[in-house]
């Protein structure tokens, strides 16, 4: 069974940029495929209309077998966004986990039970009460790609997984995303990174710069189309070829993982209301208090962020037809200035 069918899908902006040209692809049931590209080849565009967040300009997309793109279907989708600021969202790393399990309609007690079983198989447990916007990096991209766990979907639409993470961080996320592959689920990963792409998938298509298809074929003779991948921009012009590249490490070199060295007190799950010490947050601050104010901290120093991607949002609503949708996303960002004000008024009032 095809999970998904792309008949020259297409897809531009309102200002007539395109971000992806004619392109023809077919997903089977329980495939990993990797989508290789430099950064603006539409990489990300091509998950995003996969997902069902933006609608081709042109083209045909079959989702499971017809045009409906339905909510059902949607709901067996998760994708895991390149910057994992933008899927992260709650209080706590153990609320982000709850949060999409609760959203399919679980109860509170199954839903914290399945956010448990992530994190320890994530290895994140001792970072449950901690703010998503205090972890490192690759911490924050272990949450996000919990939160697509979390809901157990058929289909993973990862972009980018391991862009800037370090050595270990990306051994570990490429092995989690080979238990996935051998678990059967159909995996999509979107990447730049040829170093991972033969561990992680069987199959490889190369977009160009013109964001049309350049070649498509299994990932073993992909890493060794050097013509095209110069064309592509994906290897320097001086790049040589690695024979025998495919073992289990080889690409990043490291075959032992040790533990992390937790933080004093990590590990530990405060009590709703406890007190905390003068270096964890202001004397005698609870925890929802230091947690508010991280979290009004982030938004301050994020909101202009924000706003520049409302207003590109709206021009893809713009773009798909959705007009009404645009204006809401473009007042939304307008009002940016005035939701500064809010910010340092409510953390004041902590």
């Amino acid at each position: 069974m095809s999970i998904f069918e792309l008949a020259g899908i297409s897809f531009e902006y309102e200002s007539g940029r395109k971000a992806l040209d004619s392109v023809d692809l077919v997903v089977p049931e329980g495939e990993a495929l990797s989508v290789l590209g430099t950064n603006g080849s539409g990489k990300s565009t091509l998950l995003y209309i996969l997902q069902g967040l933006i609608t081709p300009s042109a083209g045909t997309l079959k989702v499971f077998g017809d045009t409906a793109f339905t909510a059902d279907k949607k709901t067996r989708i998760g994708i895991m966004f390149q910057n994992s600021q933008a899927q992260l969202f709650s209080l706590t790393v153990l609320d982000e986990l709850m949060f999409g399990p609760l959203q399919h309609g679980l109860g509170v007690k199954e839903a914290r039970s399945r956010a448990g079983d992530i994190m320890e198989l994530l290895g994140i447990t001792g970072l449950a009460n901690r703010s998503p916007w205090q972890l490192s990096g690759g911490e924050m991209k272990k949450v996000a790609l919990g939160t697509c766990l979390s809901t157990n979907p058929d289909i993973y639409l990862l972009d980018e997984p391991t862009s800037g993470l370090d050595p270990r961080s990306q051994v570990e996320l490429v092995e989690l995303v080979i238990r996935l592959k051998e678990s059967g689920k159909t995996i999509i990963t979107a990447t730049h990174d040829l170093h991972i792409i033969q561990d992680i998938s069987e199959r490889a298509i190369i977009i160009g710069e013109d964001h049309r298809m350049l070649a498509a074929g299994a990932s073993n003779e992909i890493v060794r189309m050097q013509d095209v991948l110069l064309k592509a921009n994906l290897i320097h012009e001086h790049a040589h070829k690695h024979e025998g590249y495919r073992h289990r490490h080889s690409h990043f070199g490291i075959h032992e993982h040790p533990a992390d060295e937790e933080e004093p007190g990590q590990g530990d799950m405060p009590v709703p209301g406890q007190k905390i010490s003068k270096q964890e947050g202001k004397p005698g601050m609870s925890n929802l208090e230091e947690r508010l104010k991280i979290l009004l901290e982030h938004w301050q120093e994020h909101n202009a962020e924000h706003a520049k991607t409302y207003l590109e949002w709206a021009e893809k609503a713009q773009a798909a037809g959705k007009a009404e949708l645009a204006a809401t996303l473009r007042e939304i960002a307008q009002e940016s200035g005035r939701l500064e004000e809010l910010f340092r008024k409510a953390e004041k009032q902590l």
